[in-house]
């Protein structure tokens, strides 16, 4: 018997002929000592609907108190964690914005920025525009501190009075590492001010006088877009990662960039890119759940997802689109809430528990690299596949749930075609029959044998390897 070698990190290389195994909508865990496999893969987190929004075009949103306030296309509404929302005002344009709250007591001041319109002052009731004359047109904003922070495209960042929206003019600092303005501020345990070529780093020192910090280091690597950065945000606090202007994705460690992206998500981003994509439509957002804290990167044609845990990545892919649709996720009522890039009038919860999208397929799919003799044949009288079995739910719907199924296939070209699936049944609720296989499977080509197995059904899908025998043709 041979061992299937079912890939750690997706990676589909640039054809499939290069391929080592893919994970699209499943992730590799690690077994604990004494398990049957050292590995297992699993399915991520579904989608379910956290609430419905009479508007559409989800913008991003921030958490104050007990309302979430969130910025539609042409409208700011706020919900509460029930999910109800109340409208606060109309709020100009549609691109992704960035919010900041800060620690004023009893009511802290809320502020928004619109990359096309500036920034603006939120209440309860109310939009405004940030009409303080110290104040010029602004492209991002971020809160530490106490210090409200607003960055401009000609490289300087302004920051407020303690705990209030007040500018004064002196109260700012420009960016002079390299000549390439400011595209975004992001506040972590430092306050990092982010060009399109370096990144600036400013501590605080808490100066009497003018701006409150001082410039700790520059970092010679720049941000590719303005959303093309995550790590820090609330629930999540695990650094700084970004997708750099060579179109690579880093994680700081300290202040170095080190490069964490393979070769096949830097094809991603470069292929997107020079295609004529647009930087804002790179974004990354996180979510952390059940041990797991993931970073995504996503653009329209693509999503791939770094597990911080186990540095691998993994692919998602929603039905019916390229890309994962959740988007702009963010900390809020103990959940991860995100926009929906399908059904753009609602907020859905990044969850655990659910094995669908808003009910559509969440369709596991894993890959195995190539099983080879090269450069033999071999033929292949049997494969058995170690996936959990008896997890059919005896309450849910039928048959999806209550009898599901695997789809097994496999190529014989490196993965330009596959098989017609096999459907093997993994069991109903309880109950565990003979291992799951697939018999007299034919010959393989000299480039060998490579396996795809596929759960649609909203079950638990626990992958912990597989064995094929091989029957070598010389």
């Amino acid at each position: 018997m041979t061992a299937i070698p079912f890939p750690r990190t997706s990676a589909p290389g640039q054809r499939p002929h290069e391929s080592a195994g893919r994970l699209i909508n499943a992730f590799h865990e690690p077994l604990a000592s004494g398990a049957s496999s050292k590995d297992s893969w699993r399915r991520p987190p579904g989608l379910k609907t956290f609430a419905s929004s009479a508007q559409s075009g989800f913008r991003g949103g921030i958490l104050n108190g007990n309302d979430l306030y969130t910025a539609w296309s042409g409208r700011v509404t706020r919900f509460v964690s029930a999910g109800t929302e109340t409208d606060v005002a109309a709020f100009s344009g549609t691109k992704k914005v960035f919010w900041a709250v800060n620690n004023k007591s009893p009511t802290p001041d809320i502020v928004v920025v619109d990359p096309d319109n500036g920034a603006f002052i939120v209440t309860s009731t109310t939009v405004v525009s940030y009409t303080d004359a110290d104040l010029p047109a602004v492209n991002s904003c971020d809160f530490q501190d106490g210090y409200f922070f607003f960055t401009t495209g000609d490289g300087r960042c302004f920051a407020s009075a303690l705990n209030d929206t007040a500018i004064n003019a002196l109260d700012e600092v420009g960016a002079q590492g390299r000549r390439d303005g400011l595209i975004r501020v992001a506040a972590f345990s430092d306050l990092y001010l982010c060009g399109t070529l370096s990144i600036e780093v400013y501590r605080d020192t808490a100066e009497a006088t003018g701006f409150p910090y001082s410039r700790a280091t520059v970092i010679p690597k720049g941000l590719l877009g303005p959303y093309a950065i995550s790590g820090f945000e609330d629930g999540m606090g695990k650094g700084i990662l970004f997708v750099g202007d060579d179109k690579r994705v880093y994680a700081l460690n300290g202040y170095a960039p080190q490069a964490i992206s393979t070769p096949d998500v830097d094809r991603a981003i470069a292929s997107f890119m020079d295609g004529g994509g647009d930087v804002n439509d790179i974004e990354m957002f996180p979510y952390s759940i059940r041990g797991h804290s993931c970073v995504v990167v996503k653009s329209p044609s693509w999503t791939w997802v770094f597990d911080l845990d186990t540095l691998h990545w993994h692919e998602r892919q929603s039905y019916g689109v390229l890309n994962w649709r959740a988007t702009r996720s963010l900390f809020a009522f103990n959940k991860w809430i995100a926009g929906d890039d399908i059904s753009t009038s609602k907020l859905v919860e990044i969850s655990g528990a659910t094995g669908n999208e808003l009910g559509d397929a969440l369709a596991f799919t894993v890959e195995s690299g190539p099983a080879s003799a090269f450069p033999h044949r071999a033929a292949v009288p049997e494969a058995s596949f170690a996936i959990a079995q008896g997890v059919g739910d005896a309450t849910g719907t039928d048959p999806m749930q209550t009898d599901p199924t695997v789809e097994i296939s496999w190529s014989d070209d490196g993965g330009v075609s596959w098989s017609n699936p096999l459907p093997r049944k993994l069991g109903v609720q309880s109950t565990v029959n003979g291992p799951i296989r697939v018999n007299k499977t034919g010959m393989t080509k000299n480039v060998g044998r490579r396996w795809r197995l596929k759960v649609t059904d909203d079950v638990d899908c626990i992958l912990t390897g597989g064995d094929m025998s091989a029957e070598v043709r010389r």
